[in-house]
């Protein structure tokens, strides 16, 4: 009787072996509580859905997806502003706007048509940094605002839009390109923030209602930068950085409405005619830091009083050239401070 339990038992145990070997021995058998998994789904969630981190196999690879790439831009526009929209909320107003890693370029007026121009500061949450040259030259606006993250502005980028009349600017500006607000003959008022340092020539030659120009700043000043700007009446450069700066030639050239000009600590050199022709201007403060006056820089000027910046002495060691004879009879008051 026991020898014929014991084989009871072994016939079990080969039977149920065979059962294991046939359902493939390696699966752990469900269990109705859970207590055999180790994560347990989230709410609304299945255990068998695809992790995220495999993409489906019709996606493009990273190589193939058209994502931007300092090489290869993608470009803006008011109903394809590139992948990801704009960050910022703000519309790119319908401006041509390359897309790089490293930072947008306005390069296109586009499909824009209005009055006033606020160039967005990012694009899919990469700043705008550059315009660049006959960018965003235009028959009807009125106003421009230049956001902070751009920090050039190209040749010819604005010039001969005749109704623009404000040019808002930010620090981080740092240079504006040859003729960028030439024949802008509405433009009013001028105001250059304190990064800037460098201005083309020609930047806003030709500029015949501007009025007024305030530097904020010692950037180099290019040939005729400021030339024919028949309104102009007064230049005022308010920078305390005390960085060196020049002026090139022409600078200033037959601006004769000009009466007043503020020149700051930094400028060494005043090249040839740069305010020649300038037949109103009456009132100029020089630094004590100017070095050199080119020749004829204020040839057709008529009586001047200067404000000096340094000593008598010092005065006496500035290189006036020839065809200055306007400056070198002017009234000196010295050791003056503005």
């Amino acid at each position: 009787m026991k020898m014929k339990r014991i084989l009871l038992i072994v016939l079990a145990l080969a039977a149920a072996l065979l059962l294991f070997s046939c359902s493939g021995g390696t699966d752990i058998p469900a269990d109705p509580f859970g207590q055999n998994s180790t994560e347990q789904p989230q709410s609304g969630e299945s255990k068998n859905e695809t992790p995220e981190s495999a993409a489906p196999a019709d996606e493009p690879s990273a190589a193939e997806s058209n994502e931007p790439t300092p090489d290869q831009p993608s470009e803006a526009g008011p109903d394809e502003p590139g992948p990801g929209g704009t960050a910022t909320g703000a519309e790119t107003e319908g401006l041509g706007i390359k897309v790089y890693d490293s930072g947008c370029e306005v390069w296109d007026i586009g499909t824009f048509t209005g009055t006033a121009l606020n160039i967005p500061s990012h694009v899919n949450g990469i700043p705008v940094t550059t315009i660049e040259e006959d960018a965003l030259s235009n028959d009807t606006m009125v106003s421009l605002e230049i956001p902070w993250t751009v920090r050039s502005i190209g040749e010819d980028a604005v010039s001969g839009s005749h109704a623009l009349e404000t040019v808002t600017f930010y620090k981080g500006l740092i240079g504006i390109g040859y003729g960028a607000f030439a024949d802008c003959t509405a433009l009013k008022t001028v105001e250059l923030p304190t990064t800037l340092e460098r201005l083309g020539g020609s930047a806003f030659r030709s500029c015949t209602a501007l009025t007024e120009v305030t530097l904020d700043c010692n950037p180099e000043i290019g040939s005729r930068a400021f030339s024919e700007c028949s309104a102009l009446e007064k230049v005022n450069f308010v920078s305390k950085s005390f960085r060196t700066f020049s002026l090139q030639s022409s600078a200033f050239e037959f601006d004769a409405a000009l009466k007043e000009v503020v020149l700051s600590e930094g400028l060494e050199k005043i090249e040839s005619f740069c305010f020649s022709g300038c037949s109103s201007l009456g009132t100029v403060y020089l630094p004590a830091t100017l070095k050199t006056v080119s020749a004829n820089a204020f040839s057709g000027v008529g009586t001047l009083k200067v404000y000096y910046g340094g000593t008598e002495e010092q005065w006496k060691s500035v290189s006036i050239a020839n065809g200055n004879d306007a400056l070198s009879n002017a009234e000196i008051l010295y050791n003056q401070k503005w």
